[in-house]
């Protein structure tokens, strides 16, 4: 006979029930469990980089993603078995690991692979309706872009240029899985002291086994084009003087400074223009897609308890 539990356990127990089973909104004919916007709140305290959002603003989002979910099921947005496994492919070629890699690294997170599979189909159904419903209301014109480029110029110097310099640690010597966390811990740890101010050129000379060490890995302007993809991705993604992440690029591990960029010349935005639309375009996107939702979220039932 197994024991009756303690009246504190019975009330803890009781807790736990009523978090799960206490509605905090409804949308439509579907709720949201305050087991759920707990979950979303404690998920976001932990997430590295996020903003802290109130409990309201989170509620706000749950309620939005929960009708946007219900507006492509109307929608009856069609994503294939194809579409998942083509995407998962292309996760497994970018971040360059097997399969079982991956199910590894999703079961130490505690999440099942088909919940993954789930979360990558309703991903590509999100930018399927996306492309289907919402782009073809987005209008831009010759005259959008200039305006654009003209508020936004800083966002594109770089564009086919840019001064970096390079840490480059080489894996020669690794021959274990402890040899490799020791590579990255190191790594990072000298993209630390980079960020805290140390000479950028000393941390070449002490650590780097790439090209120029006399030159503290500096590859003075470089066409971005002509870098490796890798590192080219890298370098958009960075602010003159920052430092990027390791990164595993080849056989080595690679740390990346953007030193500088070029200035701006009189013909860059007929170079750019692409570039410059694609900016413009996605926020249009996200502009009319929050019209969207507002204009959906003002017809629905919505009730928060």
């Amino acid at each position: 006979m197994s024991p009756r539990p303690s009246r504190a356990e019975a009330r803890s127990n009781e807790a736990r029930t009523d978090v799960i089973d206490r509605i905090a909104a409804v949308v439509n004919n579907e709720v949201i469990t305050e087991y759920d916007l707990t979950s979303a709140v404690s998920s976001l305290s932990r997430a590295p980089g996020k903003d802290v959002k109130t409990r309201q603003e989170v509620l706000d989002n749950l309620i939005d993603a929960m009708l946007f979910n219900q507006i492509m099921s109307k929608a009856k947005v069609e994503v294939t078995d194809d579409d998942v496994a083509r995407a998962i492919a292309n996760v497994l070629h970018q971040n360059r690991m097997t399969l079982d890699q991956l199910r590894a690294e999703l079961a130490s997170k505690g999440i099942s692979y088909e919940q993954y599979k789930k979360d990558i189909e309703n991903e590509i159904r999100r930018v399927k309706f996306t492309n289907q419903v919402i782009g073809p209301q987005v209008k831009i014109s010759d005259q959008d872009l200039r305006d654009y480029y003209q508020k936004n110029q800083q966002n594109f110097r770089g564009g086919s240029s840019a001064h970096i310099a390079q840490i480059v640690m080489p894996f020669d010597d690794i021959a274990t899985e402890t040899d490799a966390k020791a590579a990255g811990g190191l790594a990072m740890e000298i993209v630390k002291k980079a960020r805290r101010g140390a000479s950028f050129d000393s941390l070449v000379k002490g650590y780097s086994k790439g090209p120029y060490p006399v030159q503290g890995g500096d590859l003075g302007m470089v066409e971005i084009k002509e870098l490796q993809p890798e590192v080219a991705e890298i370098v958009r993604s960075l602010k003159p003087g920052e430092v990027s992440n390791p990164a595993i690029i080849g056989n080595s591990l690679v740390v990346v400074k953007l030193v500088s960029l070029p200035e701006i010349a009189p013909d860059d935005f007929e170079k750019m223009r692409d570039r410059i639309y694609e900016a413009l375009y996605e926020q249009k996107i996200d502009e009319t897609l929050r019209s969207y939702l507002q204009r959906e979220r003002s017809k629905a039932f919505i009730e928060i308890r």
